[in-house]
């Protein structure tokens, strides 16, 4: 009788703890593949964000047109935030994006950034002068802010002109980066990277490029729909919105969660 008793005490135990003891699950990850524009107000965003979630998200910065041909590759990602609409759009047409869960984020901006120790430069007539040897821009092939810097310099009849100065950085942010180290004297890259000392910020009239409206959306492949879901959600919200104002970013028009 006693022998009975401790083999079925014995077995219930098993049964709740298993041979390994007790196991916890662990909370679901978010991956972001996200423009260079990012790195400053995304993990605040993050941030903000775990206050109500215990997800955990990891992200992966670098030019949008070079996330969107990662995700082409089938790189794991969960959420696409792209600097412009191009590259999540094209992505949605060839069902590599959930089309339904396209959605305008943010719009940028466009400023010069100026080193410490360069010129007095007013604008971007300025960058023609002789003592202006280097201005950084994104390659406008892959990155949103390049193709706008493109885009501006030949609205300002500067384009052709400028090229013997000008230096392809991967991204708007190694762009920053090249003026921070004074490898070059100016660079154009987007307002929300700007705000770092040591630098000085002219804005770029909006009337030479074309809006730069931000979209996003959830990758097809994802192994976590929902937590992607929730996530995009919150980056629509009041209270991601005013961190992206806050950051420098302009704001669309309000959708719906």
């Amino acid at each position: 009788m006693m022998s009975r008793l401790r083999l079925t005490i014995f077995a219930a135990i098993f049964s709740v703890t298993g041979c390994g003891g007790p196991k916890t699950s662990e909370p679901p990850t978010i991956r972001l593949a996200a423009a260079s524009d990012l790195q400053t107000v995304l993990p605040q965003l993050v941030e903000a964000y775990r206050a109500e979630s215990t997800s955990k998200v990891v992200m992966s910065f670098g030019a949008s047109g070079q996330l969107a041909e990662q995700i082409k590759a089938g790189a794991p990602f969960d959420l696409f935030l792209a600097a412009n609409r191009k590259f999540v759009d094209d992505l949605a047409v060839t069902g590599l994006v959930r089309r339904d869960s396209v959605a305008s984020y943010a719009i940028g901006s466009l400023v010069l950034a100026i080193h410490k120790d360069a010129p007095d430069l007013k604008g971007l007539d300025d960058l023609s002068r002789p003592d202006v040897r280097k201005i950084a821009i994104a390659n406008p092939e892959f990155a949103p802010y390049g193709a706008a810097a493109r885009q501006a310099l030949r609205a300002a009849g500067l384009w052709d002109s400028l090229q013997p100065k000008i230096v392809l950085a991967e991204s708007v942010r190694q762009t920053l980066q090249y003026v921070q180290t004074g490898n070059v004297e100016a660079g154009l890259v987007s307002k929300a990277t700007a705000n770092v000392p040591g630098l000085r910020v002219v804005e770029i009239d909006s009337k030479l490029y074309d809006p730069i409206i931000q979209n996003l959306g959830i990758v097809q492949g994802t192994k976590n729909p929902d937590e992607a879901e929730r996530f995009r959600t919150f980056l629509l919200s009041e209270k991601a919105r005013a961190i992206f104002s806050k950051h420098g970013f302009r704001l669309p028009a309000k959708v719906g969660p």
